[in-house]
């Protein structure tokens, strides 16, 4: 993980507009890390799972090599890379010894510029691996009915659901017209840890990230939010009930505060697992208060009481110290009430013993 209190420095000499950090090696290391961001390619950004298969795409066959090579070659370097996708961005990692930088950025590089999406690896790999993944992620309640809040909250954009779920279907072209129109050199930022600042700067401007194709400057469409709905799943196991309001980045600092004096302030769960936190976005947030229990009664009242934290307009100022440590920023300047009188709801589980939204 990347320290908090890290300093990173920034090159310009890089072709275009890409961006070049670096970070230093929270401890002394043999192993230097390279993540490479796409930004505003994340779920918000396509068609309900199109951006997750284009992150599910990467690393397989380029122009110039086959994904196995990929993968073979990594592994004989001791290295090894993944993708992942958020809800702003798609990412690209790679792990390796120090001295392998010139390889990794050559891949990294190419994997952008020469991935070839063929229709059987998207049928063969991509897709089954998006799918996995997705389901994994939504056999767990809690992230459903966070989901489900996301999809209440925004609709769109940010309400996209975070995977592929195979509610749609696309074809390799599909994610190629994805992939063009997401990666340019405005949208990459490439961010290494335990390099040398110079050495990645050279590296990236003899690779083929000086060759990415140029984007258009667009403005970007304001995240719509919505208050006061709810969405209930019934389905057998845990129980899983989420309350929260979308945020305008202004508010993310005062919410941050919320949250800690909710956190310290809910009774003790006996079996459940509670999570209380404002989830960041470029365009907006999410604040929310998370419980799951195999016991819905428990659900319930944590939920109630929570709720009646969140609605009660009391003095947060004595939470600040709190706030900062757990959101990781300072939160000095946040005002000390915070009004909320519309809530969001998701369930999954029992939902007859949960309240619905207008009795919370």
């Amino acid at each position: 993980m990347f320290s908090k209190v890290s300093v990173r420095s920034f090159a310009t000499s890089i072709p275009r507009a890409v961006k070049v950090s670096t970070t230093p090696s929270t401890a002394p290391s043999a192993v230097s890390t390279l993540k490479v961001i796409i930004k505003n390619a994340g779920s918000k950004s396509g068609p309900a799972g199109l951006p997750h298969l284009a992150a599910a795409s990467s690393f397989l066959d380029t122009v110039s090599k086959t994904g196995l090579r990929l993968k073979r070659e990594s592994e004989l370097l001791g290295g090894e890379y993944k993708s992942s996708i958020t809800r702003d961005n798609i990412v690209l990692e790679a792990n390796f010894l120090k001295e392998n930088l010139p390889y990794f950025v050559n891949v990294l590089g190419n994997v952008l510029t020469e991935t070839q999406y063929k229709p059987h690896e998207l049928k063969e790999i991509a897709l089954p691996y998006a799918s996995a993944v997705s389901y994994g992620a939504s056999s767990t309640p809690s992230f459903a009915a966070l989901e489900e809040l996301h999809a209440i909250s925004f609709r769109k954009g940010l309400g996209n659901p975070l995977y592929f779920d195979g509610s749609k279907s696309y074809t390799s072209e599909d994610v190629a017209a994805f992939a063009k129109s997401a990666i340019t050199s405005e949208s990459v930022e490439i961010i290494g840890e335990n390099v040398v600042e110079a050495d990645l700067s050279n590296f990236v401007k003899q690779s083929a990230f000086s060759s990415l194709p140029e984007g258009t400057t667009s403005i970007k469409a304001e995240q719509k939010t919505y208050t006061g709905v709810e969405s209930r799943v019934r389905k057998a196991g845990v129980t899983s009930a989420v309350i929260g309001v979308p945020v305008s980045p202004a508010q993310t600092s005062a919410y941050s505060l919320l949250a800690a004096y909710v956190s310290a302030n809910l009774q003790d769960p006996h079996t459940a697992s509670v999570e209380t936190k404002v989830a960041k976005y470029d365009s907006a947030s999410l604040f929310y208060v998370s419980v799951s229990s195999s016991n819905a009664a428990e659900v319930s009242a944590l939920i109630t009481d929570a709720a009646k934290l969140i609605k009660s307009g009391a003095d947060l100022s004595a939470y600040k110290s709190l706030a900062s440590y757990q959101s990781g920023v300072s939160v000095s300047s946040a005002p000390s009430t915070v009004s909320v009188s519309a809530l969001n709801l998701a369930v999954v589980g029992d939902i007859d013993a949960v309240p619905h939204v207008d009795e919370l």
